[in-house]
Protein backbone atom coordinates (compact mmCIF):
# COMPACT_ATOMS: atom_id res chain seq x y z
CA UNK A 1 0.00 0.00 0.00
CA UNK A 2 1.41 3.46 -0.81
CA UNK A 3 0.85 6.61 1.45
CA UNK A 4 -1.35 9.64 0.28
CA UNK A 5 -1.55 13.14 1.43
CA UNK A 6 -4.88 12.16 2.81
CA UNK A 7 -4.04 9.64 5.25
CA UNK A 8 -0.73 11.29 6.59
CA UNK A 9 -3.07 14.53 7.01
CA UNK A 10 -5.56 12.01 8.94
CA UNK A 11 -3.04 10.25 11.29
CA UNK A 12 -1.41 14.13 11.74
CA UNK A 13 -5.01 15.03 12.90
CA UNK A 14 -5.64 11.68 14.77
CA UNK A 15 -2.82 12.32 16.68
CA UNK A 16 -3.53 15.80 17.91
CA UNK A 17 -6.77 14.70 18.93
CA UNK A 18 -5.18 11.97 21.44
CA UNK A 19 -6.11 9.29 19.36
CA UNK A 20 -2.68 8.00 18.22
CA UNK A 21 0.70 8.92 19.46
CA UNK A 22 3.63 9.87 17.17
CA UNK A 23 6.63 7.17 17.81
CA UNK A 24 10.29 8.26 17.34
CA UNK A 25 12.08 5.21 15.50
CA UNK A 26 16.35 5.77 14.37
CA UNK A 27 15.59 4.89 10.93
CA UNK A 28 16.88 7.28 8.09
CA UNK A 29 14.53 5.49 5.60
CA UNK A 30 11.44 6.12 8.08
CA UNK A 31 8.90 9.35 7.18
CA UNK A 32 6.86 8.88 10.47
CA UNK A 33 5.41 6.49 12.62
CA UNK A 34 2.42 5.98 14.88
CA UNK A 35 1.16 3.68 17.26
CA UNK A 36 -2.47 3.46 19.40
CA UNK A 37 -3.36 5.07 22.60
CA UNK A 38 -5.48 2.60 24.01
CA UNK A 39 -9.21 3.25 24.14
CA UNK A 40 -10.51 3.21 20.48
CA UNK A 41 -7.08 2.45 19.15
CA UNK A 42 -5.00 -0.48 20.91
CA UNK A 43 -1.67 0.74 22.24
CA UNK A 44 -0.08 -2.90 19.89
CA UNK A 45 -1.53 -1.01 16.80
CA UNK A 46 1.02 0.75 15.10
CA UNK A 47 1.41 2.00 11.07
CA UNK A 48 4.69 3.05 9.88
CA UNK A 49 4.79 5.54 6.35
CA UNK A 50 8.31 5.29 4.93
CA UNK A 51 10.55 7.23 2.82
CA UNK A 52 9.18 5.74 -0.23
CA UNK A 53 5.47 6.32 0.41
CA UNK A 54 5.25 2.55 1.32
CA UNK A 55 2.67 1.98 4.36
CA UNK A 56 3.46 -1.16 6.72
CA UNK A 57 0.45 -1.56 9.23
CA UNK A 58 -0.49 -4.12 11.98
CA UNK A 59 -4.35 -4.28 11.02
CA UNK A 60 -4.71 -2.37 7.63
CA UNK A 61 -8.96 -1.99 8.26
CA UNK A 62 -8.36 -0.34 11.59
CA UNK A 63 -6.35 2.18 9.42
CA UNK A 64 -8.46 2.60 6.62
CA UNK A 65 -11.28 3.14 9.28
CA UNK A 66 -9.35 5.46 10.87
CA UNK A 67 -8.67 7.32 7.38
CA UNK A 68 -12.77 7.29 6.76
CA UNK A 69 -13.57 7.95 9.91
CA UNK A 70 -15.45 4.79 10.12
CA UNK A 71 -13.58 3.30 13.52
CA UNK A 72 -16.14 2.57 15.97
CA UNK A 73 -15.80 1.20 19.85
CA UNK A 74 -16.43 -2.17 20.06
CA UNK A 75 -20.53 -3.24 21.62
CA UNK A 76 -19.40 -4.01 25.15
CA UNK A 77 -23.01 -5.99 25.56
CA UNK A 78 -21.16 -8.62 23.31
CA UNK A 79 -19.82 -11.75 25.11
CA UNK A 80 -16.02 -11.19 24.36
CA UNK A 81 -13.92 -13.98 22.68
CA UNK A 82 -9.91 -13.94 22.84
CA UNK A 83 -7.85 -15.30 20.60
CA UNK A 84 -3.89 -15.70 21.13
CA UNK A 85 -0.91 -17.44 20.05
CA UNK A 86 1.89 -18.73 21.77
CA UNK A 87 5.47 -20.47 20.18
CA UNK A 88 5.53 -18.18 17.23
CA UNK A 89 9.14 -17.25 18.56
CA UNK A 90 10.05 -20.39 19.82
CA UNK A 91 12.46 -22.28 17.36
CA UNK A 92 11.47 -25.67 18.58
CA UNK A 93 7.98 -27.27 17.85
CA UNK A 94 4.57 -25.71 16.08
CA UNK A 95 2.64 -23.12 17.52
CA UNK A 96 0.05 -23.19 19.47
CA UNK A 97 -3.26 -20.91 19.10
CA UNK A 98 -5.53 -20.53 22.20
CA UNK A 99 -9.56 -19.09 22.19
CA UNK A 100 -11.19 -18.11 25.66
CA UNK A 101 -14.72 -17.73 25.91
CA UNK A 102 -16.27 -17.65 29.54
CA UNK A 103 -13.29 -17.93 31.08
CA UNK A 104 -12.94 -21.54 29.40
CA UNK A 105 -9.27 -21.92 27.06
CA UNK A 106 -9.61 -24.09 24.24
CA UNK A 107 -6.17 -24.87 22.28
CA UNK A 108 -5.34 -26.68 19.06
CA UNK A 109 -1.34 -26.64 17.75
CA UNK A 110 -0.24 -25.86 14.27
CA UNK A 111 2.28 -28.68 13.50
CA UNK A 112 6.26 -27.95 13.08
CA UNK A 113 6.04 -29.58 9.63
CA UNK A 114 4.30 -26.40 8.51
CA UNK A 115 7.27 -24.38 10.05
CA UNK A 116 9.72 -26.35 7.72
CA UNK A 117 10.64 -26.71 3.92
CA UNK A 118 8.68 -25.54 1.58
CA UNK A 119 5.01 -25.42 3.74
CA UNK A 120 6.61 -22.35 5.41
CA UNK A 121 8.17 -21.33 2.06
CA UNK A 122 4.24 -21.37 0.95
CA UNK A 123 2.91 -19.64 4.20
CA UNK A 124 0.72 -23.05 4.57
CA UNK A 125 0.47 -22.45 8.12
CA UNK A 126 -1.28 -18.92 8.12
CA UNK A 127 -4.33 -21.75 6.57
CA UNK A 128 -4.03 -24.22 8.93
CA UNK A 129 -3.78 -22.00 11.95
CA UNK A 130 -7.02 -20.32 10.38
CA UNK A 131 -8.62 -23.45 10.11
CA UNK A 132 -7.66 -24.55 13.95
CA UNK A 133 -8.98 -21.05 14.72
CA UNK A 134 -12.82 -21.84 12.96
CA UNK A 135 -12.62 -25.60 14.27
CA UNK A 136 -12.24 -24.60 18.17
CA UNK A 137 -15.17 -21.58 17.49
CA UNK A 138 -17.23 -24.25 16.30
CA UNK A 139 -16.50 -26.67 19.11
CA UNK A 140 -17.08 -24.19 21.27
CA UNK A 141 -20.55 -23.47 19.59
CA UNK A 142 -21.39 -27.36 19.76
CA UNK A 143 -19.99 -27.32 23.40
CA UNK A 144 -22.45 -24.66 24.74
CA UNK A 145 -25.20 -26.39 22.60
CA UNK A 146 -27.90 -23.89 23.00
CA UNK A 147 -26.37 -20.73 22.82
CA UNK A 148 -25.49 -19.31 20.15
CA UNK A 149 -21.91 -18.06 19.04
CA UNK A 150 -21.70 -15.73 16.43
CA UNK A 151 -21.38 -12.01 15.06
CA UNK A 152 -24.43 -11.11 16.50
CA UNK A 153 -23.99 -12.07 20.09
CA UNK A 154 -20.04 -12.47 20.16
CA UNK A 155 -17.28 -9.98 19.82
CA UNK A 156 -13.71 -10.84 18.90
CA UNK A 157 -10.25 -9.52 20.10
CA UNK A 158 -7.13 -10.76 18.23
CA UNK A 159 -3.45 -10.51 19.21
CA UNK A 160 -1.43 -8.30 16.38
CA UNK A 161 0.44 -11.37 15.59
CA UNK A 162 1.90 -11.94 12.30
CA UNK A 163 0.13 -15.64 12.24
CA UNK A 164 -3.43 -14.46 13.23
CA UNK A 165 -3.53 -12.61 9.84
CA UNK A 166 -5.44 -15.25 8.08
CA UNK A 167 -7.77 -15.64 10.71
CA UNK A 168 -8.42 -12.22 11.67
CA UNK A 169 -9.72 -11.65 7.84
CA UNK A 170 -12.14 -15.17 8.00
CA UNK A 171 -13.48 -13.99 11.31
CA UNK A 172 -14.54 -10.24 9.73
CA UNK A 173 -15.63 -11.94 6.33
CA UNK A 174 -17.70 -14.42 8.70
CA UNK A 175 -19.27 -10.66 10.26
CA UNK A 176 -17.57 -10.49 13.35
CA UNK A 177 -16.80 -7.05 15.17
CA UNK A 178 -12.50 -7.89 15.42
CA UNK A 179 -10.18 -5.84 17.28
CA UNK A 180 -6.66 -6.25 17.34
CA UNK A 181 -4.99 -5.46 20.52
CA UNK A 182 -2.37 -7.07 23.16
CA UNK A 183 -4.06 -10.27 24.43
CA UNK A 184 -3.85 -10.08 28.43
CA UNK A 185 -4.85 -12.01 31.70
CA UNK A 186 -6.09 -15.85 31.94
CA UNK A 187 -5.62 -16.44 27.59
CA UNK A 188 -1.98 -15.39 27.57
CA UNK A 189 -0.75 -17.19 30.97
CA UNK A 190 -2.71 -20.41 30.40
CA UNK A 191 -1.43 -20.70 26.88
CA UNK A 192 2.02 -19.56 27.76
CA UNK A 193 2.23 -22.62 30.46
CA UNK A 194 0.44 -24.93 27.99
CA UNK A 195 3.22 -24.27 25.34
CA UNK A 196 5.81 -25.38 28.42
CA UNK A 197 4.06 -27.91 28.90
CA UNK A 198 3.97 -29.33 24.85
CA UNK A 199 7.77 -28.30 24.65
CA UNK A 200 8.74 -30.61 27.45
CA UNK A 201 6.15 -33.29 26.41
CA UNK A 202 8.44 -33.07 22.77
CA UNK A 203 11.79 -32.65 24.26
CA UNK A 204 11.62 -34.10 27.82
CA UNK A 205 13.50 -30.81 28.79
CA UNK A 206 12.38 -27.55 29.97
CA UNK A 207 13.42 -25.14 27.28
CA UNK A 208 10.15 -23.32 26.46
CA UNK A 209 9.92 -19.44 28.06
CA UNK A 210 7.83 -17.24 28.65
CA UNK A 211 9.12 -13.70 26.76
CA UNK A 212 7.52 -11.28 29.17
CA UNK A 213 9.39 -13.10 32.08
CA UNK A 214 12.73 -14.24 30.16
CA UNK A 215 15.98 -12.70 31.96
CA UNK A 216 18.06 -13.74 28.89
CA UNK A 217 15.74 -14.42 25.77
CA UNK A 218 18.64 -14.47 23.67
CA UNK A 219 20.64 -16.80 25.41
CA UNK A 220 17.64 -18.92 26.33
CA UNK A 221 16.58 -19.42 22.42
CA UNK A 222 19.71 -20.28 21.64
CA UNK A 223 20.06 -23.02 24.33
CA UNK A 224 16.37 -23.95 22.51
CA UNK A 225 18.62 -23.91 19.45
CA UNK A 226 21.43 -25.89 20.36
CA UNK A 227 19.28 -28.72 22.08
CA UNK A 228 17.59 -29.03 18.99
CA UNK A 229 20.55 -29.33 16.88
CA UNK A 230 21.74 -32.10 19.13
CA UNK A 231 18.74 -33.69 19.86
CA UNK A 232 16.05 -33.38 17.39
CA UNK A 233 16.80 -30.94 14.28
CA UNK A 234 12.92 -32.31 12.94
CA UNK A 235 11.78 -30.11 15.72
CA UNK A 236 13.52 -27.07 14.74
CA UNK A 237 11.70 -24.36 12.73
CA UNK A 238 13.66 -24.51 9.89
CA UNK A 239 12.19 -21.38 8.18
CA UNK A 240 13.09 -18.85 10.27
CA UNK A 241 15.73 -16.74 8.80
CA UNK A 242 17.13 -16.54 12.34
CA UNK A 243 17.96 -20.01 12.08
CA UNK A 244 19.73 -20.25 8.36
CA UNK A 245 22.95 -18.48 9.82
CA UNK A 246 23.10 -21.15 12.72
CA UNK A 247 21.88 -24.04 10.70
CA UNK A 248 24.20 -23.54 7.43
Amino acid sequence: MKSTPKIETKLAELCNKGILNKRTENNNYLKVSYCGTGGLVSEKWNVKIYTTDSVVCVDMKTLDDLVNDRLKAPDLSKELISIDDAGWGFPLGGVMIGICIKNSVHIQIIPVEFFRGDFFERKLYLKEYTNAGLNILNHTAFQLQKEIVDPTTHRIEICTGYINRGLKEKLREIGYDVTVTEIKGLLQDTLENKFKEYIKTLTNVDLAYDPKECYNIGMAYKAAVDWGIANAPHLLKTGWKSLHAILI
